[in-house]
């Protein structure tokens, strides 16, 4: 199944988003510094959840990782996929892209 952009993650602010996996469950992906975040499951009451033994985080380079206290910790610096049931429900990828700041007279292009 295909994915949809659904939003758009920052390090930097104060936002928490989120995604419903089924009637159940929540996924939530919450800031807690400039470098690391957390990614974790509510139930519709909004307590949180523990992790189910069929969900999974892995890094980009498929490396599996448990959670830590019902949290599946997560970096800037890399992009992860969690599945659930064996089935992709969530890619968080980073868009490894810098702003290009200047003055505002300064020249500039691409080659």
């Amino acid at each position: 199944m295909a994915l949809n952009k659904k939003a758009t993650f920052s390090y930097l602010d104060q936002n928490v988003n989120w995604v419903r996996l089924d009637g159940n469950f929540i996924v939530k992906v919450e800031r807690l510094n400039n470098h690391v975040a957390r990614v974790y499951l509510v139930d519709n009451a909004n307590a949180q959840q523990q992790v189910p033994a069929n969900m999974a985080m892995t890094d980009s380079e498929g490396n599996r990782f448990p959670p830590y206290k019902d949290n599946f910790m997560i970096t800037w610096a890399d992009s992860y996929t969690l599945t659930f049931n064996g089935q992709v429900v969530l890619r968080l990828n980073n868009q490894k892209e810098q702003a290009f700041l200047a003055l505002p007279n300064a020249e500039h292009g691409i080659e």
